[in-house]
Protein backbone atom coordinates (compact mmCIF):
# COMPACT_ATOMS: atom_id res chain seq x y z
CA UNK A 1 0.00 0.00 0.00
CA UNK A 2 1.13 3.73 -0.53
CA UNK A 3 2.95 4.97 2.84
CA UNK A 4 0.75 2.86 5.31
CA UNK A 5 -2.59 3.75 3.58
CA UNK A 6 -4.95 2.81 6.00
CA UNK A 7 -7.96 4.53 5.04
CA UNK A 8 -10.36 3.88 1.87
CA UNK A 9 -9.57 6.84 -0.42
CA UNK A 10 -13.64 6.07 -1.43
CA UNK A 11 -15.54 6.18 1.57
CA UNK A 12 -12.92 6.85 4.35
CA UNK A 13 -13.44 3.48 5.73
CA UNK A 14 -10.05 2.23 8.26
CA UNK A 15 -8.12 -0.71 6.47
CA UNK A 16 -6.03 -3.59 7.19
CA UNK A 17 -2.76 -3.26 6.91
CA UNK A 18 -2.86 -6.13 4.11
CA UNK A 19 -6.17 -5.22 3.17
CA UNK A 20 -7.04 -5.74 -1.19
CA UNK A 21 -10.08 -4.25 -0.85
CA UNK A 22 -12.49 -2.05 1.24
CA UNK A 23 -14.61 -4.04 3.63
CA UNK A 24 -17.49 -1.18 3.40
CA UNK A 25 -17.59 -0.39 -0.37
CA UNK A 26 -15.43 -3.09 -1.92
CA UNK A 27 -13.08 -0.51 -3.30
CA UNK A 28 -9.64 -1.87 -4.49
CA UNK A 29 -7.32 -0.56 -2.48
CA UNK A 30 -4.18 0.96 -4.74
CA UNK A 31 -0.89 0.95 -4.68
CA UNK A 32 0.18 -2.53 -3.76
CA UNK A 33 3.31 -3.60 -4.92
CA UNK A 34 3.88 -5.68 -8.38
CA UNK A 35 4.98 -9.14 -6.99
CA UNK A 36 0.94 -9.07 -5.58
CA UNK A 37 -0.55 -8.08 -8.67
CA UNK A 38 1.29 -10.79 -10.19
CA UNK A 39 0.19 -13.41 -8.11
CA UNK A 40 -3.17 -12.40 -8.35
CA UNK A 41 -2.85 -12.46 -11.94
CA UNK A 42 -1.10 -15.97 -12.40
CA UNK A 43 -3.79 -17.44 -9.97
CA UNK A 44 -6.52 -16.27 -12.47
CA UNK A 45 -4.38 -17.50 -15.43
CA UNK A 46 -4.09 -20.78 -13.55
CA UNK A 47 -7.97 -21.23 -12.48
CA UNK A 48 -8.61 -20.53 -16.17
CA UNK A 49 -6.16 -23.65 -16.83
CA UNK A 50 -7.53 -25.68 -14.21
CA UNK A 51 -10.95 -25.44 -15.74
CA UNK A 52 -9.89 -26.79 -18.95
CA UNK A 53 -8.48 -29.58 -17.55
CA UNK A 54 -11.69 -30.30 -15.96
CA UNK A 55 -13.59 -29.68 -19.48
CA UNK A 56 -10.71 -32.76 -20.98
CA UNK A 57 -11.05 -34.90 -18.57
CA UNK A 58 -14.97 -35.43 -18.37
CA UNK A 59 -15.25 -35.82 -22.17
CA UNK A 60 -12.03 -38.46 -21.76
CA UNK A 61 -14.02 -40.58 -19.21
CA UNK A 62 -17.25 -40.84 -21.46
CA UNK A 63 -15.58 -40.88 -24.62
CA UNK A 64 -13.01 -43.22 -24.61
CA UNK A 65 -15.28 -46.10 -23.19
CA UNK A 66 -18.01 -45.31 -25.43
CA UNK A 67 -15.55 -45.03 -28.36
CA UNK A 68 -14.88 -49.05 -27.53
CA UNK A 69 -18.18 -49.62 -27.48
CA UNK A 70 -19.38 -48.40 -30.57
CA UNK A 71 -16.30 -50.50 -32.66
CA UNK A 72 -17.29 -52.97 -30.63
CA UNK A 73 -21.12 -52.54 -31.94
CA UNK A 74 -20.02 -51.93 -35.13
CA UNK A 75 -17.17 -55.12 -35.97
CA UNK A 76 -19.31 -57.43 -33.95
CA UNK A 77 -22.63 -56.44 -34.93
CA UNK A 78 -24.48 -59.73 -36.15
CA UNK A 79 -23.26 -62.00 -33.56
CA UNK A 80 -24.52 -59.18 -31.05
CA UNK A 81 -27.92 -59.49 -33.11
CA UNK A 82 -28.18 -62.58 -32.96
CA UNK A 83 -27.04 -63.30 -29.56
CA UNK A 84 -30.36 -60.70 -28.39
CA UNK A 85 -32.37 -62.62 -31.37
CA UNK A 86 -32.03 -65.87 -29.57
CA UNK A 87 -31.39 -65.34 -25.78
CA UNK A 88 -34.85 -66.23 -23.62
CA UNK A 89 -33.25 -63.14 -21.90
CA UNK A 90 -34.00 -60.48 -24.63
CA UNK A 91 -37.26 -62.24 -25.73
CA UNK A 92 -39.33 -60.40 -23.91
CA UNK A 93 -38.29 -57.23 -25.26
CA UNK A 94 -37.70 -57.96 -28.56
CA UNK A 95 -41.40 -59.30 -28.62
CA UNK A 96 -42.77 -56.46 -26.78
CA UNK A 97 -41.10 -54.10 -29.43
CA UNK A 98 -42.07 -56.12 -31.93
CA UNK A 99 -38.38 -55.79 -33.74
CA UNK A 100 -37.68 -57.93 -36.57
CA UNK A 101 -33.73 -59.08 -36.96
CA UNK A 102 -33.57 -56.36 -39.56
CA UNK A 103 -34.78 -54.00 -37.47
CA UNK A 104 -32.54 -54.79 -34.46
CA UNK A 105 -29.76 -54.76 -36.57
CA UNK A 106 -30.38 -51.39 -38.59
CA UNK A 107 -31.39 -49.87 -34.67
CA UNK A 108 -27.73 -51.34 -33.81
CA UNK A 109 -25.87 -50.17 -36.71
CA UNK A 110 -26.93 -46.67 -36.42
CA UNK A 111 -26.26 -46.56 -32.71
CA UNK A 112 -22.98 -47.93 -33.33
CA UNK A 113 -21.82 -44.97 -35.64
CA UNK A 114 -23.94 -42.78 -32.74
CA UNK A 115 -20.99 -43.72 -30.28
CA UNK A 116 -18.00 -43.60 -32.73
CA UNK A 117 -19.76 -39.62 -33.52
CA UNK A 118 -19.88 -38.60 -30.49
CA UNK A 119 -16.91 -40.28 -29.09
CA UNK A 120 -14.24 -38.76 -31.91
CA UNK A 121 -15.93 -35.34 -31.56
CA UNK A 122 -15.10 -35.38 -27.44
CA UNK A 123 -11.82 -36.65 -28.02
CA UNK A 124 -11.14 -34.07 -30.72
CA UNK A 125 -12.66 -31.49 -28.66
CA UNK A 126 -10.41 -32.33 -25.90
CA UNK A 127 -7.33 -32.60 -27.86
CA UNK A 128 -8.66 -28.72 -28.80
CA UNK A 129 -8.60 -28.13 -25.17
CA UNK A 130 -5.04 -29.05 -24.17
CA UNK A 131 -3.47 -27.01 -27.14
CA UNK A 132 -5.98 -24.22 -26.00
CA UNK A 133 -6.18 -24.10 -29.68
CA UNK A 134 -9.67 -23.19 -31.67
CA UNK A 135 -12.00 -22.40 -29.29
CA UNK A 136 -15.37 -22.48 -31.01
CA UNK A 137 -14.26 -25.61 -32.63
CA UNK A 138 -13.78 -27.54 -29.45
CA UNK A 139 -16.86 -25.97 -27.92
CA UNK A 140 -18.92 -26.77 -31.10
CA UNK A 141 -17.79 -30.45 -31.33
CA UNK A 142 -18.37 -30.66 -27.39
CA UNK A 143 -22.04 -30.26 -27.73
CA UNK A 144 -22.37 -32.52 -30.79
CA UNK A 145 -20.52 -34.97 -29.01
CA UNK A 146 -22.97 -34.29 -26.16
CA UNK A 147 -26.22 -34.70 -28.49
CA UNK A 148 -25.06 -37.59 -30.70
CA UNK A 149 -24.04 -39.84 -28.04
CA UNK A 150 -26.54 -42.85 -27.65
CA UNK A 151 -25.46 -42.68 -24.07
CA UNK A 152 -28.34 -41.22 -22.14
CA UNK A 153 -28.06 -38.98 -19.06
CA UNK A 154 -24.62 -39.63 -18.32
CA UNK A 155 -23.11 -38.22 -21.27
CA UNK A 156 -25.77 -35.66 -21.04
CA UNK A 157 -24.32 -34.83 -17.77
CA UNK A 158 -20.92 -35.29 -18.81
CA UNK A 159 -21.18 -32.95 -22.02
CA UNK A 160 -23.05 -30.62 -20.48
CA UNK A 161 -20.80 -29.47 -17.58
CA UNK A 162 -17.37 -30.37 -20.06
CA UNK A 163 -19.81 -27.25 -22.22
CA UNK A 164 -20.03 -24.77 -19.31
CA UNK A 165 -16.52 -25.13 -18.75
CA UNK A 166 -15.00 -25.05 -22.62
CA UNK A 167 -18.09 -22.10 -22.50
CA UNK A 168 -16.16 -20.35 -19.06
CA UNK A 169 -12.66 -20.98 -20.35
CA UNK A 170 -12.85 -18.35 -23.19
CA UNK A 171 -9.95 -16.54 -22.61
CA UNK A 172 -7.70 -19.14 -21.96
CA UNK A 173 -7.70 -20.46 -25.51
CA UNK A 174 -4.44 -18.77 -27.64
CA UNK A 175 -6.81 -16.79 -29.51
CA UNK A 176 -7.68 -14.83 -26.90
CA UNK A 177 -4.89 -14.46 -24.78
CA UNK A 178 -4.47 -11.02 -25.64
CA UNK A 179 -8.06 -10.09 -24.21
CA UNK A 180 -7.38 -12.50 -21.37
CA UNK A 181 -4.02 -10.18 -20.65
CA UNK A 182 -5.85 -7.13 -21.37
CA UNK A 183 -7.96 -8.12 -18.35
CA UNK A 184 -5.62 -9.06 -15.91
CA UNK A 185 -3.94 -5.51 -16.27
CA UNK A 186 -6.90 -4.18 -15.06
CA UNK A 187 -5.87 -6.27 -11.35
CA UNK A 188 -3.84 -3.28 -9.63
Amino acid sequence: MEDNQNFCVQCGQNLAEDAKFCPACGARVPGRNPEQVEQERQAVRNVMKYRLYWAIALMLIYAIPFLIIGLYLAVDLDSIVNMIMTDPMYADYVSYYGLTYDQLHEVLYYASFAYILSSVCGIVSSILCWKRTQYWVALILCIVSMFTGAMGLFALFMGMFAFWTILTSKLSFREYEEQLEGQLNKIQ
